[in-house]
């Protein structure tokens, strides 16, 4: 069998899974809006069903028709929709840069004196850029010197490393490909023995545009960059988060602290705003306008300043997107800042996600569309009882985020056992968290039903994804043995692909240079106590040969002429090489709780 025709047999029983386990949620709701979804699904009008309206966040039923209305909206296997995704897309970002051009035309006629901005914004526009200068400083040589140690590479492709085995080390003796604006301190970039091995510089003055699954009805558009300038965007975006953690936004936990705001926003008054293709329309203007000039030299240096869509090149008219390194650092910047110069000293943005006092939303909305931001209405809540940020959804200070029948799987026995999960855990919070909510018992029941291999699998709660969560007396679990303390849970462990193109140079180079400090996926077998220098990484005479298995160079120990033996595995991101039933420690055993 095909690798194409078992993926296609295996997406038609994960949505018969899918779909069982969506129906049944309907009936057991049972509410208007849940007759109305079950009806569509029946019938497969799946376009009218992504139409439904909002639901009421006044009504007693909510929960129910929120769940009802969003639990299919992302999945990507809806039959009978007649849409092109990646057009949709492709239409949405050509939109963008027209936003975004119409935008730096208004403003630069607005920096050259020609027209101006309702009084209102003007003021905004000053203590933003009066804010944003707080925070980053003058850019001094230490500054920089602490980007420079942040310089990495990220886990996606890049320009001159891309295909099925994106893997650090392959990065690390790819083709330098870099734009020309970055092109003169290339040499000083790229140091010491990663010099020497890749001698070859190549200009490249544009990225390329792909397109990856969002949901039923677009996918989403991102950047491929030049090797070189995402592994320098990388550390300015590092740059920019240590700066912003020092004026009170620590962006690794900015998401904690932005769901719990979300959650007391009922009774602080607060409001949460999301904006639709918020890092497509950061236009060039707006960035030359709001950060001190020496800043954003050094962001324009490190950006792309051209796009490849298709066959046809495209001069960006937005500052940066979705695959820059600095992006997501940059909007959260440029959020906080207009959301702090409307009169909210604690306003706070984790990327799009902004949280703002409700009296000045009404002054940061109009001022986010003269800026060529457009709010996303559906998703924006200014008062009431139902607010939302970062993935979480509250009611009254009640996490009601539905879950989601979408996602990607390798087999059925893990499809089965994540959305079990999402069943479990969503009746758990629906009870608040004393037990299981019996309405969702039937759905969960079928979905387990369907893989006897998953109903071997036992674990607790928040222990992962490996197994079906259960209560102690489903689950069976065996003390742990040898001595240690807790349970042994079984579970459903998949094995990632180890990489066949592993480079053991580059592997050599990435550990000097700190590729992905302290991420590395590559593991050495023993530590080696003489380095060695690149010639020495070739197979020598003292090559092990009882230790290759096949063609698999991945499992290949060489022999350096220090004597120390070092092997090498890196695993392949999102890739799938099996799975088999394990076991898994816990030491103590949470439960979900009975159903009732």
């Amino acid at each position: 069998m095909t690798t194409k025709s078992h993926s296609t047999k295996l997406g038609a029983r994960i949505w018969k899974i899918e779909l069982g386990v969506f129906l049944r949620v309907c009936e057991s709701v049972d509410t208007p809006r849940s007759l109305a979804c079950y009806l569509m699904a029946r019938h497969e009008c799946w376009s009218q069903y992504l139409e439904l309206p909002f639901p009421d966040t006044m009504s007693p039923t909510f929960s129910d028709d929120y769940l009802c209305s969003e639990a299919m909206r992302k999945n990507p296997r809806l039959p009978g929709l007649d849409i092109d995704r990646e057009a949709v897309a492709m239409v949405k970002w050509l939109e963008a840069e027209d936003a975004c051009r119409l935008t730096n035309s208004k403003l630069l006629s607005y920096t050259q004196g020609q027209n101006c901005f309702d009084p209102v914004v003007e003021g905004v526009l000053t203590k933003a850029r009066s804010w944003i200068a707080e925070v980053l400083g003058p850019l001094s040589t230490r500054k920089l010197e602490f980007a420079e140690e942040n310089f990495r590479f990220g886990p996606g492709a890049t320009s001159s490393c891309s295909g099925r085995d994106v893997v650090l080390s392959r990065k690390m003796v790819s083709r330098l490909d870099v734009t020309p604006g970055l092109y003169p301190y290339c040499r000083t970039l790229v140091r010491g023995p990663w010099r020497d091995y890749v001698p070859e510089v190549s200009l490249r003055h544009y990225n390329t545009v792909r397109f990856v699954p969002k949901d039923s009805k677009t996918d989403r558009a991102i950047s491929i960059e030049p090797h070189v300038n995402i592994f320098v965007q990388l550390g300015i975006g590092a740059l920019l988060r240590q700066r912003l953690k020092w004026h009170g936004l620590d962006l690794d936990h900015q998401a904690d602290k932005n769901r719990m705001l979300a959650s007391v926003a009922h009774i602080t008054g607060k409001a949460t705003i999301d904006l639709s293709s918020a890092s497509d329309t950061i236009s060039r203007e707006l960035v030359w306008l709001l950060l001190p000039v020496e800043w954003a030299y050094l962001l324009d240096t490190a950006r792309t300043g051209w796009s490849k869509l298709g066959d046809k090149m495209y001069k960006l008219e937005k500052f940066s997107a979705m695959g820059n390194g600095y992006t997501f650092e940059l909007e959260s910047l440029i959020f906080t800042a207009l959301s702090r110069a409307c009169g909210d000293p604690d306003a706070v943005s984790f990327g799009d996600d902004i949280i703002i006092d409700s009296s000045c939303a009404v002054t940061l909305m109009p001022t986010l569309n003269q800026l060529g931001f457009k709010v996303n209405e559906r998703k924006t809540f200014l008062a009431g009882r139902f607010f939302e940020s970062c993935g979480a959804d509250y009611l009254l200070g009640n996490n009601v985020r539905p879950f989601f029948l979408r996602g990607e799987y390798h087999d059925l026995t893990s499809a089965v056992i994540r959305i079990g999960n999402k069943i479990r855990t969503y009746a758990h919070r629906r009870n608040l968290s004393l037990g299981c909510d019996v309405r969702f018992l039937p759905a969960w029941l079928f979905c387990i039903s369907r893989d006897s291999t998953a109903r071997k699998t036992g674990i607790p709660l928040d222990s992962g994804d490996d197994g079906l969560i259960r209560n102690f007396d489903e689950a069976r679990p065996s003390k742990a043995r040898h001595g240690l303390c807790g349970y042994t849970g079984y579970v459903w462990r998949t094995r990632p692909r180890r990489s066949e193109r592993t480079s053991i140079e580059g592997a050599y180079l990435s550990a000097l240079h700190k590729g992905t400090p302290g991420k590395s996926s590559i593991e050495p077998r023993r530590t080696l106590v003489n380095s060695p220098t690149p010639c020495d990484l070739a197979p020598s005479g003292d090559f092990d040969q009882q230790n290759v298995v096949g063609d698999d160079r991945s499992a290949v120990t060489y022999a350096f002429r220090t004597h120390h033996v070092s092997r090498l595995k890196e695993d392949v991101r999102g890739s799938f090489a099996g799975a088999a039933l394990g076991r898994q420690l816990v030491m103590s055993w949470p439960e979900p709780g009975p159903w009732y």
